[in-house]
């Protein structure tokens, strides 16, 4: 089956990440400028949902419908509220602050997973506070008592995590190690899930290097209903270029399809019955598939 891209909107001039639906529009992140937007499904409009967001790339809803973001210009996970206020939620690790939250998930149980990397971009004001020595997925879970947000460190064998999602039984998670190095890894792993924490992984797909440099690796992940998962990778400069393939829970190949713009950030389902797929990418453009023949999947 051929894929389809029709763009929403025109090209945007920023960076486009961290799509997420919200039962009848997308929201979806304007990176630099600090900006999520919104698209009306049903009038076509896009609209600001939140200003002042610093440099929101992820976004993710909880099981009773809570929003939360990966503010990686202020180092820390936001709720954002539906009275128009927000939270930040700034445990520690271990008495240190954490990196740069890139992409999110939540799960039925409430707990955040997100993906921890350094950002080539500083923190707005006075860099008091050292980046960690890792880069790692990191927890964060609501315990009560003490009745507050507690930190937990779930990897610790990644250098560059990007992307997590979780599987539809919530017993794996994928992860998006994208190095930007040539000899850096560049995969998309399934780790289980377990009471303990994570357990080894399964490389579900490596991607590689040639003359031309390093392969730009996978960034965004969802999964669909059938535990199918779909992601975001590559660019223009290097490899099989821009592309959203298909892998079975097996890792498995299953589809690639050519992404008619540079640079895939994110994709997640949406739209009626959840069987369409929107894309943002770094060079500004907002597509929806509407024929891919999957259906998407909520924990809400």
């Amino acid at each position: 089956m051929t894929w389809i891209f029709e763009q929403i909107g025109n090209a945007f001039n920023d960076v486009l990440d961290g799509p997420v639906w919200d039962g009848g529009g997308l929201l979806f992140c304007k990176v630099l400028t600090g900006e999520v937007l919104r698209w009306d499904a049903k009038t076509g409009d896009i609209g600001t949902f939140r200003r002042f967001t610093a440099r929101t790339t992820g976004l993710a809803f909880g099981p009773d419908g809570e929003l939360y973001a990966a503010q990686s210009g202020a180092r820390r996970i936001a709720w954002y509220k539906k009275d128009g206020s927000a939270r930040a939620l700034t445990a520690l690790l271990n008495g240190a602050r954490h990196n740069h939250p890139h992409h999110l998930a939540v799960d039925r149980g409430g707990r955040i997973w997100f993906a921890d990397p350094h950002s080539e971009l500083r923190t707005r004001g006075p860099q008091m506070f050292p980046l960690l020595e890792h880069r790692s997925v990191l927890r964060l879970d609501y315990e009560s008592p003490p009745r507050e947000w507690v930190l937990k460190r779930m990897t610790f064998d990644t250098n560059d995590p990007r992307g997590v999602a979780l599987s539809p039984d919530e017993a794996t998670l994928y992860v998006a190690e994208s190095a930007s190095a040539r000899d850096g890894k560049r995969e998309v792993r399934a780790y289980p899930i377990l009471e303990s924490g994570l357990g080894p992984p399964r490389v579900l797909h490596t991607f590689g290097a040639d003359h031309r440099g390093a392969h730009r690796g996978a960034v965004g992940i969802c999964v669909d209903s059938e535990s199918n998962v779909v992601v975001a990778a590559g660019s223009r400069d290097n490899g099989p270029g821009p592309l959203i393939y298909v892998f079975a829970a097996s890792g498995r190949v299953l589809e690639t399809h050519p992404v008619p713009a540079d640079r895939p950030t994110a994709c997640a389902f949406g739209g009626k019955d959840l069987a369409t797929l929107f894309v943002t990418t770094g060079d500004g453009h907002l597509f929806q598939v509407q024929n891919t023949g999957r259906v998407g999947y909520s924990a809400r």
